[in-house]
């Protein structure tokens, strides 16, 4: 198996975070040549999972860890989810009137696999997402610059 290539950042615990993991997702995706359908799919599948780790009850100064992560020669995109919570997640059947529930029945429906394993430092859980992906790019040429807006008080590590 050839090394991953990936892409690790940590978000706070508010709703903000899930379309910043999107729009990150999104930006690193367009820059490793996935296709539109694969992106999408990996944007429902994230925000899916970044709003499960939301919802567990820890701390409010701990973070939630995202590894966005390439096999090239699987043809596959690993999503990453971790947080410091409890517990394993497991896919519900709710009812039809209920409103929430079904994050992870869209995880089941649409990853090629997933799970769930305890995180290397002991503390808390990461729930994990493989998508097909068989329009990865290997390399691409040249370099490529991303913009941002910093504001004071944050800190962006490259």
């Amino acid at each position: 198996m050839s090394e991953p290539y990936e892409v690790k950042f940590r978000l706070p615990r508010r709703r903000s975070s899930v379309p910043w993991a999107r729009a990150l997702l999104h930006s690193v995706l367009a820059d490793w040549g996935v296709g539109q359908e694969a992106a999408e799919v990996g944007e429902l599948v994230l925000s899916e999972l970044v709003t499960n780790a939301l919802r567990v009850r820890v701390p409010n100064d701990r973070l939630v860890e995202v590894r966005i992560a390439r096999l090239l020669d699987e043809g596959v995109l690993r999503l990453e989810v971790s947080d410091a919570g409890e517990g394993k997640p497991e896919v519900r059947k709710p009812e039809e009137d209920e409103t929430g529930g079904r994050g992870l029945l869209l995880v089941e429906a649409l990853a090629h696999r997933w799970g769930c394993e305890r995180r290397a430092c002991g503390i808390g859980k990461t729930v994990w997402a493989e998508l097909k992906a068989p329009d990865l790019v290997p390399e691409r040429d040249g370099v490529e610059v991303a913009a941002l807006t910093v504001r004071a008080g944050q800190c962006v590590r490259v």
